[in-house]
């Protein structure tokens, strides 16, 4: 039986706080294992501080949160990190009369239609239909180069460890990029998007309750049940809402007060 693994880029992990207070708790609680991407030594200490806020000075919660989060350099060989970041040069295009223009004209491959798609938004983002300056325009390269780069990474780690990439909002449009460039190949609809959805916010609970969260008996059964509705809708998540039905959410929600008040 294949191991639930989530993959998470060392972008998102550093600088992503919604990600470090809401989305990791509910990885926590799904997946049996968390693959962290690091640049350099793994500093566990400095992450566990960063982390956990005033529970850093728990190191019981420390302790058995790293034996679902782990660094992926513990999991897979360093070649197979090396290789996505040796792809990683600059050359960026740069043609026209006057170099004015730096996007791929013909994108060869997921990866330069992707870093075109993430340009286009970023600069939308911003409130441009183009950017001008060369300033900005490295900027948003580096931004849209450090997306693709973990959906670069992601393909190789799944190659070796079956894994959802956890994305934020650029490595997402640069996976779906990808995806619609390669035959519009989406992959296997994952029920962890319908825990996601239906999970009140995590953010207000603490480490230490969503250990014991992780823990209780009830949620087993409980994923189980995402995942089963998730299954009988086709991987629709529409209907897979209306199959988890308001009696499942009232007993989640019971079950995550119940939870609350036992701290």
């Amino acid at each position: 039986m294949v191991t639930p693994r989530a993959l998470v880029s060392s972008i998102t992990s550093s600088i992503d706080e919604d990600f470090r207070v809401n989305h990791l708790k509910l990885c926590f609680l799904w997946y049996e294992e968390i693959l962290i991407e690091t640049l350099g030594k793994f500093d566990e200490r400095r992450f566990y501080a960063k982390l956990l806020g005033k529970e850093s000075d728990n190191r019981k919660i420390s302790h058995t949160l790293s034996d679902i989060i782990v660094p992926l350099e513990k999991r897979v060989q360093k070649d197979v990190i090396g290789d996505v970041l040796s792809r990683s040069g600059p050359g960026y295009p740069r043609w026209g009369d006057e170099y004015e223009n730096y996007t791929y004209p013909e994108p060869e491959n997921g990866e330069q239609f992707a870093h075109n798609q993430l340009l286009q938004h970023i600069a939308n983002e911003r409130g441009f239909e183009r950017f001008e300056d060369g300033y900005d325009i490295e900027q948003a390269e580096g931004r849209a180069r450090a997306a693709v780069d973990a959906v670069l990474l992601w393909e190789r780690v799944n190659n070796e460890l079956p894994c959802m990439l956890q994305t934020n909002g650029d490595e997402k449009l640069a996976m779906v990029s990808a995806q619609q460039f390669s035959a519009g190949e989406n992959g296997s609809p994952n029920p962890f998007i319908l825990f996601d959805t239906e999970i009140p916010c995590l953010e207000s609970v603490s480490w230490e309750q969503i250990i014991q969260f992780r823990k209780n008996g009830s949620l087993k059964s409980l994923r189980d049940k995402f995942g089963d509705s998730f299954r009988m809708a086709g991987g629709n998540l529409d209907q897979a809402k209306v199959l988890f039905d308001q009696t499942e959410q009232d007993a989640l929600t019971r079950l995550l007060t119940a939870q609350g008040r036992g701290q």
